[in-house]
């Protein structure tokens, strides 16, 4: 018969892996508000750092400088990925988040360029840059640590990474919604949007107190004597195809969620001319839908090929993106509608993506591949996607081309998808 210990032993095993995933995951969710609030909140940002006689170039300028937070990140994938395949992934996280925390605080006090002139937006720059060099091992880490510690739920797993990552957005915008209400259009531009940063830092440092009890995953355990000494140029040495796949998959889901997160709700105010608070509340509902979705297709993931549900995903995006944003603009389809579908659909690729860059990889650079895929997709359809969305629109003097933009970036995701044929889905092992 087993001893008392040893009839415990499993039980407890599987508290310690499901405790190491909520706290990845909820982590994840607390830094997540610290870098999209900017984004939220880039119109108020705009008027203060960026002056403009032409208050659309200093939107742009605005979009610019968000921008600019992501093209620091493929250094940061590359400096705190390969630190996390050598000497394990808990560092990373302590360290990301008080930096982050620090710069999103920064933000919120840094004066504005009636102040300090050229000075505020020189340091809102250098701000946003530390910002996007540490969220860089943020959500790769996160993924690394659930799939590996429960891999014959990875799917689920790395679905609920994603739906707390939503969780700390849904806060981002629920704080907007909050500020928007109790204050007036003058005082939100005024010193609204500092209060929401400065609530990041204290958010950041809840998430600093979960992460202290973070414990390695045991497939890094089992594979600290085996460590890849190089593991960033030994993943690009045996695994290039692999990333470049990564980027094409991951294009879809970061176009549609800064399309949702930071472009519908200055595209809903300044283009449709919505109540401020009838866009935060819209988006609220399309984030809720969003985070649904997710949960359901990472769980759904586990028991049909995760290609399969990515697939379905593009090709109702494919099909749906322009018509709904031509019935946006003609009033023909209401903001609530708009943002419930985008966010039901967006969840399919959204839910399913996370352990598809997960199974391209070995354990013994995981960490790296995931890291450089993501944030080179990120640099490409993230960063750039409200400011080349901002100048279409400008040039071309169509309100619906976000659609249009966004369909055309699902078809890139779906031909990219149709390479993963021979990926069915289980985590491979070194």
């Amino acid at each position: 018969m087993l001893t008392t210990s040893a009839a415990r032993q499993p039980v407890t095993s599987a508290i310690r892996r499901w405790k190491t995933v909520l706290l990845a995951s909820l982590g994840s969710s607390l830094e997540m508000y610290d870098f999209i609030i900017y984004g939220v909140f880039a119109k108020e940002i705009a008027s203060q750092f960026f002056p403009s006689f032409d208050s659309a170039v200093a939107l742009i300028s605005s979009f610019g400088v968000f921008a600019v937070g992501y093209f620091s990140r493929p250094f940061g994938a590359i400096v705190l990925s390969s630190y996390g395949d050598r000497h394990g992934r808990k560092g990373v996280f302590v360290v990301s988040v008080l930096a982050m925390s620090a710069a999103t605080v920064g933000i919120g006090i840094l004066p504005g360029y009636a102040s300090i002139g050229i000075f505020a937006p020189l340091g809102l720059i250098a701000l946003r840059l530390a910002q996007g060099f540490f969220l860089a091992g943020e959500l790769p880490c996160a993924i690394t640590y659930v799939v590996e510690e429960v891999p014959q739920k990875a799917g689920f797993v790395s679905g609920l990474v994603l739906f707390f990552l939503n969780g700390g957005i849904f806060v981002a915008t629920l704080t907007n919604f909050a500020i928007q209400s109790s204050l007036g259009a003058a005082e939100v531009q005024e010193y609204g949007w500092r209060i929401a940063f400065c609530f990041g830092g204290v958010l950041g440092l809840l998430s600093y107190a979960l992460r202290r009890s973070l414990e390695e995953t045991q497939e890094f355990a089992r594979m600290r004597t085996c460590v890849s000494k190089k593991p960033f140029r030994e993943m690009l040495a045996r695994h290039g195809r692999s990333v470049l796949i990564g980027v094409g998959i991951a294009s879809v889901v970061n176009t549609g969620n800064i399309m949702l997160f930071v472009f519908f709700p200055n595209f809903a105010t300044t283009t449709l001319h919505y109540d401020p608070r009838v866009v935060s509340l819209s988006q609220n509902i399309g984030v809720a839908c969003l985070s649904i979705s997710i949960l359901f297709s990472g769980l759904l993931s586990d028991y049909v090929p995760r290609r399969f549900v990515h697939r379905v995903g593009t090709l109702l995006l494919i099909a749906g993106s322009y018509p709904l944003y031509l019935g946006l603009v003609s009033k023909q389809v209401d903001l609530w509608t708009a943002a419930a579908l985008m966010g039901l659909v967006g969840g399919l690729v959204a839910g399913t993506y996370a352990c598809i860059l997960a199974d391209l990889f070995p354990t013994v650079v995981r960490f790296s591949g995931v890291a450089l895929s993501l944030n080179l997709s990120t640099v490409i359809f993230t960063g750039l996607t409200p400011v080349a969305i901002s100048f279409l629109m400008r040039t071309t003097h169509r309100s619906a081309i976000p659609g249009f933009y966004l369909a055309l970036i699902a078809a890139l995701a779906f031909v990219t998808g149709l390479l993963l044929k021979k990926m069915g889905g289980r985590l491979r092992t070194p």
